[in-house]
């Protein structure tokens, strides 16, 4: 469960909610009203995070671009029948 504070302890404490962002690693939410405002994340970690989110973003659109050239293919007569392309993979690779 994430670790949530009022922005006013930010404001009375903020020494003491960076340093557990810091060595915890986890984020802080930090409320409004009694809603999710902000985040307080430390900056290595986010930078992490968003790497991680960036290299599955460019899988999937990897891969989206590949289904897309396949309807392509198909679309103008290029493609193989199953059975053609299971037969060919036997003859190559024992499958």
């Amino acid at each position: 469960m994430p670790h949530m504070e009022p922005i006013s302890e930010m404001q009375r404490n903020s020494a003491s909610l960076t340093e557990r962002a810091t060595q915890t690693k986890e984020p802080i939410y930090l409320t409004k009203h009694g809603k999710a405002s902000v985040v307080l994340i430390d900056a290595e970690e986010f930078d992490r995070r968003m790497s991680y989110r960036d290299a599955i973003i460019e899988r999937e659109q990897d891969r989206y671009a590949g289904i897309m050239q396949g309807h392509s293919q198909i679309a103008q007569g290029d493609g193989v029948p199953l059975g053609t392309a299971l037969r060919q993979l036997e003859e190559t690779w024992g499958m």
